[in-house]
């Protein structure tokens, strides 16, 4: 399946991502073109209580606020990456964030999930600058997809607490009074904890010429991906990812 091409069509894209054109097989003229990310992940709460509806919403739009401007697709060794699925469940439990659900902490809870976030796409970025390299999803795709998903949930999950304890993991902006400081802290640790994560996305072939990048437009690997401090999965098919053509004049992509 890898080798269906739909047509000869080529995506030119500049190395810092700004911008994205492709041309077809009679020359026309490039047209500027985008792959649809997600726009924010969403959270889901894993037991129904409607008690807790209020503070679902403040999770919400704390990852609504804190992905503008934000592009969830990453450009890392011969592969950019494009997340079009990204949905968090929580524990909700009073054994897990739902222990954190009152008024009083609600200020806590929003800066304690901006963290998360925060934490969450520098653990991609990472991933994409470090790691990509060493994966081949062109012969090797099921093998390494889940070498991937494995060094992903070790990123994110396994190494946590001992990073966070020895301060490996950048806080910005902390608020001074000690009690928020603390708290914002405890409800970051906890929602990395009860936090299971479903990723679905395109790995795109890329072929780097100088100062560009060209976007290979034939099928993609399209991942479907499990993570959580108990396991780490994937499925994956072959796809022709969609793309929007947007207007000459449209703000250009950024990475995030």
């Amino acid at each position: 399946m890898m080798n269906i091409i739909l047509s000869f069509f080529i995506l030119l894209i500049s190395v810092n991502v700004k911008g994205a054109t492709f041309q077809d097989e009679n020359n026309n003229i490039p047209k500027p073109i985008a792959y649809e990310s997600v726009s924010q992940p969403n959270a889901m709460l894993i037991y129904d209580n409607k008690g807790h509806n209020k503070y679902l919403n403040a999770i919400n739009d704390t990852f609504c606020d804190q992905s503008k401007n934000t592009k969830y697709a990453y450009e890392g060794g011969n592969y950019h990456l494009v997340i079009t699925g990204f949905d968090i469940s929580l524990d909700n439990s009073s054994y897990g964030i739902g222990h954190y659900f009152s008024k009083k902490k609600l200020e806590a809870l929003k800066l304690g999930t901006k963290y998360f976030i925060s934490y969450l796409k520098d653990r991609f970025r990472y991933l994409m600058s470090r790691y990509m390299y060493k994966y081949d999803f062109e012969t090797n795709y099921a093998t390494d997809l889940t070498i991937l998903v494995d060094d992903l949930k070790s990123l994110i999950y396994d190494r946590f607490n001992y990073e966070l304890k020895h301060n490996h993991i950048k806080i910005k902006k902390e608020p001074e009074d000690e009690k928020l400081k603390k708290r914002s802290r405890d409800i970051f640790k906890m929602l990395v904890q009860c936090s299971a994560i479903r990723l679905q996305g395109y790995i795109i072939k890329t072929i780097k010429d100088e100062d560009q990048i060209y976007l290979s437009k034939e099928s993609s690997l399209y991942f479907t991906i499990a993570l959580s401090n108990y396991q780490s999965r994937a499925t994956y098919d072959f796809k022709f990812p969609e793309y929007e053509i947007v207007e000459a004049d449209a703000k250009s992509l950024r990475k995030s």
